[in-house]
């Protein structure tokens, strides 16, 4: 195994993130954009989901005002071009290409044109203030180099400890934005006071889009979209690469390859058993208990309050949200500090 540096592998760690937050990001507003172009416009969903999905309504609300409407226009120029905003797409990619300028030796040669030409792009095609569509025409534009890069880096790039760590940061990234979404989205399908019950297809639709997995979720489940099906198929289904603990399982593939890992492994098999000893199928919105044993598997983690785990669907995502940090910090502690 080659030596790799903790300046390096953190470079590596936190590049494979970024990437996977561009397309994951890019990807949020587009499905958002169909999901409103298909609901009644009287329904009060809107684009402030996009914000508490990246967990950025703190410094929304303190750059745009308490009271600002989070409007398509407010909203998509945050995510995608406001320089304040450090998860912002523009922001993301230039943390992109500057990982890479860092590591650029651990690549071939070529690689570096890719992240160049992608932040070359954004910056010329993806504006404040453009039209519904030359919008759309640039996140895809995004969104197909960051595929490409990944494609490439997959075939071309030597597959040691820094592509470990790389892949460490897109499945990283990976779980902690399926819990987002999951979490995000399915408060406003389980809140009864918006009367969403007609729109539930749809709107359970748009979250499989999310992921791309409308048609893999057809071609498994073969049966129609429903609330329990869709949280089963999300969480635990072992063959989607975007579901939860697909995510997790390729943090433990590529922990594996690395040295010291005893306790980023040991929290990260934590996080996969608890989830495959939940069953996600049986929560809605009243709730249903969690069972012991996973209770007792976070109380190893430090990461859960010492009385009996019991709740609704939000509660468990909370808990998948901090077994989640749990491993990046175990991560940061054995290989970057």
């Amino acid at each position: 195994m080659r030596t790799v540096l903790s300046r390096v592998a953190a470079r590596m760690y936190w590049l494979g993130r970024y990437l996977e937050r561009v397309d994951a990001t890019a990807r949020l507003i587009d499905v958002n954009t169909d999901l409103m172009m298909d609901l009644p416009t009287k329904l009060p969903l809107g684009w402030r989901p996009l914000i508490d999905i990246t967990g950025s309504g703190v410094l929304f609300d303190e750059l745009y005002g308490p009271d600002a409407d989070a409007s398509e226009h407010n909203v998509s120029r945050f995510l995608c071009t406001d320089a304040r905003n450090p998860g912002a797409i523009v922001n993301s990619i230039a943390n992109v290409r500057d990982n890479a300028r860092h590591v650029r030796e651990t690549m071939p040669r070529v690689t570096f044109a890719y992240f160049n030409e992608l932040h070359l792009f954004a910056k010329s095609e993806l504006a404040s203030g453009q039209s519904r569509v030359r919008r759309r025409e640039a996140l895809v534009g995004i969104r197909r180099r960051t595929r490409e890069i990944e494609g490439f880096l997959s075939q071309h790039m030597l597959h040691d400890a820094h592509w470990d760590m790389l892949r460490l940061g897109n499945y990283i990234e990976r779980a902690d934005m399926t819990t987002r979404i999951i979490d995000v989205r399915s408060a406003d399908l389980f809140a009864s006071e918006h009367n969403l019950e007609p729109f539930q297809h749809i709107q359970w639709s748009t979250v499989l889009r999310s992921f791309y997995a409308m048609q893999s979720y057809r071609a498994t489940v073969r049966d129609a979209v429903s609330p329990p099906l869709v949280l089963e198929f999300l969480f635990k289904n072992e063959q989607l690469p975007a579901s939860y603990v697909r995510s997790l399982i390729g943090v433990q593939r590529s922990l594996r390859s690395l040295p010291r890992n005893q306790d980023a492994e040991r929290t990260c098999a934590l996080a996969i058993n608890a989830v495959r000893d939940t069953d996600v199928s049986d929560f809605d919105d009243a709730g249903v208990s969690i069972d012991r044993e996973t209770a007792a598997r976070e109380r190893l983690l430090a990461r859960a309050p010492s009385d009996e785990a019991s709740g609704n669907l939000r509660e468990f995502v909370d808990r998948c949200q901090r077994q989640v940090a749990a491993i990046h910090d175990a991560i940061v502690a054995t290989y970057f500090d």
